[in-house]
């Protein structure tokens, strides 16, 4: 069961990127509702795979508790700076501006941030070997995301190269 949940996390990473590739060049289907909800459900779908592979799998590491509750702490410090920095997100979604405040003036990318420190912790707390090794196959796809996201930044707001030199991530 365990590779079946690896392939459907592989194919549901391959979808979100793609989408991110098409939003990027702009192409139409990456503005049509149907499959920007389409891309809600197959992060959905991405997440539940992700920790069904942790909770099924076949070579779990030994390592001491103490080791398997960092990894906790990173889990639930990943979980909440995602949380933590999609709610400041709120009311700015139409009003063009570019987030500088607040977490964002430390991070640009607070929420991809969180997404990995989660990825890799929480493996360690299950001590699920294939997928923290498997990390390094997600997090490459998040931070492709993140270049992606931080050139169509770049292109729209004249200050972002600035607020680069400023910030982290």
């Amino acid at each position: 069961m365990f590779f079946i949940w690896f392939g459907i996390c592989f194919v549901c990473y391959m979808s979100r990127t793609v989408f991110n590739v098409l939003n990027y060049k702009k192409n139409p289907l990456a503005q049509n509702k149907k499959i920007v909800t389409s891309i809600f459900i197959v992060m959905f779908v991405l997440w539940f795979s992700w920790f069904q592979m942790c909770f099924l799998e076949p070579i779990k590491m030994n390592i001491p508790d103490w080791i398997r509750y960092i990894g906790l702490s990173l889990f639930l410090m990943g979980v909440f700076l995602f949380i933590f920095s999609h709610t400041k997100l709120k009311g700015f979604e139409d009003t063009g501006e570019l987030i500088t405040g607040g977490i964002y003036s430390k991070i640009r990318n607070p929420m991809y941030l969180g997404f990995i420190i989660w990825i890799v912790g929480f493996p360690i707390f299950t001590k699920s070997l294939i997928t923290l090794v498997s990390s390094t196959i997600w997090i490459s796809h998040i931070i492709y995301w993140k270049i992606l996201e931080e050139r169509e930044l770049e292109e729209k707001y004249k200050e972002y190269r600035e607020y680069k030199k400023k910030t982290w991530f």
